[in-house]
């Protein structure tokens, strides 16, 4: 009878769970920092979200992104699902990506914009100066994403944000302003690691990581892959690994 009565529990608390697991959660819309992350790691995995965003909606020819700031709901969910893999301490797949160090190629791409302006212009002469340029459009731009203005060489100046925004918006922005001759996004400058995107839902998201090593300047030689599903309430599923076989990690240069 005793038995009997603890495979009843036994049986009421797998239906329990395997119930929880069924539940389809969603992921947050808006931009939630895990308490596991610390602050450093958080800005990391947001710019890697923003990367991912920013390649998945251009790659997949979908809803176009014309702001300079990117909305929340493009990228939170990602942001969540990066979150969970990063702190999963029980996929050895999610212990190699931390180990190995794996993030979306080309951060600079969010912080960094060029341009070529008329170096006699009394607005850029103030900008450089005193961090305003006393044309209230520019300045608008300057003060809402603290935009910091560094020359390079004769004409051409870099504008560099703190936080990472849409560069390529920026520049179409800058290049309004009659003083302003040319203006460009930062170019992705080699090859290496990389976070892609490969399907979005409310509950499921499918990333591909990738480590790449081997002349990496050039275009990586060799190249590692995980696939993972993570879902909504956390969970996370290796899909599938391949690739090169991982060199030791003293050996591993992405250079």
């Amino acid at each position: 009878m005793k038995n009997h009565t603890l495979l009843i529990l036994l049986l009421g608390v797998y239906l329990i769970y395997a119930c929880d697991r069924e539940t389809n959660a969603i992921f947050p819309t808006e931009i939630t920092q895990h308490s596991q992350v610390s602050d450093s790691i958080f800005e990391i995995l947001l710019n890697d979200a923003k990367l991912i965003c920013l390649d998945y909606y251009t790659n997949e020819e979908m809803e176009e992104i014309e702001e300079i700031e990117f909305e929340e709901y493009h990228y939170a969910q990602i942001l969540a699902a990066l979150q969970f893999v990063y702190i999963d301490s029980l996929s050895s797949a999610a212990l190699s990506i931390k180990k190995y160090d794996v993030h979306a190629l080309c951060h600079e791409q969010l912080h960094k914009s060029y341009i070529t302006i008329d170096t006699t212009n009394q607005n850029i002469q103030s900008w450089k100066q005193y961090g305003f340029s006393d044309n209230l459009n520019l300045d608008l731009l300057i003060d809402e994403y603290d935009l910091q203005l560094d020359s390079l060489e004769k004409d051409l100046y870099e504008v560099y944000s703190p936080v990472g925004i849409n560069q390529e918006v920026l520049s179409l922005k800058l290049k309004q302003f009659p003083f302003i001759y040319e203006a460009q996004s930062a170019n992705c400058i080699g090859d290496g690691s990389h976070i892609e995107l490969a399907y979005l839902s409310p509950e499921f998201i499918h990333l591909i990581y990738s480590y790449g090593w081997g002349d990496c300047l050039s275009g990586c030689i060799n190249r590692h892959y995980w696939e993972f599903g993570i879902y909504g309430s956390g969970e996370i599923e290796l899909l599938s690994e391949s690739g090169k076989q991982l060199p030791h990690k003293k050996e591993s240069s992405q250079k």
